[in-house]
């Protein structure tokens, strides 16, 4: 009996948004009632257009709502992390993945630079590479931003008592916010090898204040749905109900919302 563990987890259900040869898949409870499934598979594939599974498709917020700002202490001097040595084949990872950030318009050149900071590959659990920056430097320089934080465990009791719950994950959250065109020089990040200096005009993992930048924008969005039927966690939102048939009018204000 001790080897038994919980299934804390329903069976999923995948649901295709896309097509056979450009697949789009979202998950659903697989213990879900056929009514309520056929009703939010319909509701998913009307609102097909808040999911994203690719840089491009990400369209970002608008600056009128927000802007990520790095403003720097009054005797601040900038600079420049020594360059670090990376293998051939890193290289040529961290080339595509430099490529793809670029058509998304997520980072451009960079010339005559004053901040430099060095990248960090991490490699994921699919082997592809992920460029993280070494804005260390920067952040110390950076005052901290005191924006409140929500509390995990207020937001855990504000949904236990719901009988439906949606989770959702924001792609590439922080990349859907811009950062202030005078402070984006400060984000630039040298590349190993052959392929040079860029900066970030989105907002990338890494810097100071970047959480709370994100949070004060989806408490702007979700205000007065924050507490009633959602709640927001940096770019982690749930959608909750306390009634199963009441579940796909909230969420369908959630999706209008986005």
């Amino acid at each position: 009996m001790d080897d038994l563990k919980a299934e804390v987890q329903d069976p999923l259900l995948e649901i295709n948004l896309g097509t056979e040869d450009n697949h789009r898949p979202i998950y659903i409870s697989g213990l879900m009632e056929l009514e309520l499934r056929t009703k939010m598979e319909e509701l998913l594939r009307e609102f097909k257009d808040c999911f994203a599974w690719d840089y491009t498709e990400m369209l970002g917020l608008s600056c009128d709502l927000v802007e990520h700002r790095l403003p720097t202490t009054e005797d601040f001097k900038p600079f420049k992390q020594p360059p670090r040595r990376m293998s051939t084949e890193v290289e040529l990872q961290v080339k595509e993945e430099i490529v793809r950030l670029v058509k998304a318009k997520f980072i451009r050149l960079a010339r005559y630079v004053e901040w430099l900071s060095n990248i960090v590959p991490v490699k994921k659990k699919t082997g592809a590479i992920r460029i993280c920056v070494d804005f260390r430097n920067l952040n110390l320089e950076t005052p901290k931003d005191e924006y409140p934080m929500p509390m995990a465990d207020l937001l855990v009791d504000g949904a236990a008592k719901d009988e439906i719950l949606f989770f959702m994950d924001g792609h590439s959250g922080y990349n859907q916010i811009f950062i202030a065109e005078e402070d984006v020089h400060k984000t630039a990040f040298r590349c190993p090898g052959f392929i040079g200096i860029f900066e970030y005009v989105v907002m990338p993992f890494g810097l100071k204040n970047a959480g709370a930048t994100y949070q004060r924008a989806m408490n702007a969005i979700f205000h007065d749905m924050i507490g009633r039927n959602l709640e927001v966690y940096i770019d982690d939102v749930v959608v909750k109900s306390e009634s199963r048939p009441g579940h796909l009018i909230d969420l369908r204000s959630a999706f209008e919302r986005m």
